[in-house]
């Protein structure tokens, strides 16, 4: 139960954004940034369950959970955009680039997709050039997974996908990261705190007994 109140609303914003948005499919070369975060580690599972040859990046500690998912991991710090979409295309560039993290990123992302390619972003706020995107020819979506909720527009849909979360799982191709921390109502301000000191290990789960 820990794990399947983990999933929904990762699972969601990472379908809509590779699935609904950007058509994912088999022989692409997708970058995942952030692949060790809530959505990112999702999407990366989704990626591979549908073909794609997955990049994601992130930290050097996340290097070993990266791979383990199955992706080939890039650490940010040490690398370029310029460089590893050299190492890893050859300079074409990324068929779909997920951003889960916003800010720089998400400009990064618009040099690392490839011509025609489609750029996903979950945090697409701020204030970003758009020219990269333009000249490379390809697209943007944004993904705001409580539309729905808060609209009633569209909400059917999340149903469906979580019927995919649910193929998925009984496929063994999907498994959530929950942080091994058992919080409870009593404790939920030590919770937080664990959101707000970034030391969770996975998505943070409390428990509410009665």
């Amino acid at each position: 139960m820990r794990e399947a109140a983990a999933l929904p609303l990762i699972f969601i914003t990472a379908w809509e954004g590779l699935v609904d948005r950007a058509a994912v499919h088999s022989g692409q070369k997708v970058l995942i940034h952030g692949g060790a975060g809530g959505v990112g580690h999702v999407a990366v599972q989704i990626a591979r369950s549908l073909g794609a040859e997955v990049f994601a990046t992130g930290s050097a500690a996340s290097k070993t959970f990266i791979e383990r998912l199955g992706a080939v991991a890039i650490d940010y710090r040490q690398m370029s955009v310029e460089d590893y979409v050299t190492v890893h295309t050859g300079g074409r560039g990324f068929d779909i680039v997920y951003d889960t993290v916003g800010g720089a990123t998400l400009d990064a992302s618009f040099n690392a997709v490839c011509r025609f390619g489609h750029v996903v972003s979950a945090l697409g706020w701020g204030t970003h050039a758009l020219a990269p995107l333009s000249f490379r020819a390809a697209s943007y979506s944004g993904v705001f997974t409580l539309l729905p909720m808060l609209t009633g527009e569209g909400r059917a849909h999340h149903g469906d996908i979580l019927r995919e979360a649910t193929r998925l799982i009984e496929a063994g191709k999907l498994a959530p990261r929950v942080d091994p921390r058992h919080f409870t109502l009593s404790s939920v301000g030590e919770a937080y705190r664990a959101l707000e000191s970034n030391d969770a290990v996975g998505k943070i789960v409390v428990d509410i007994h009665g």
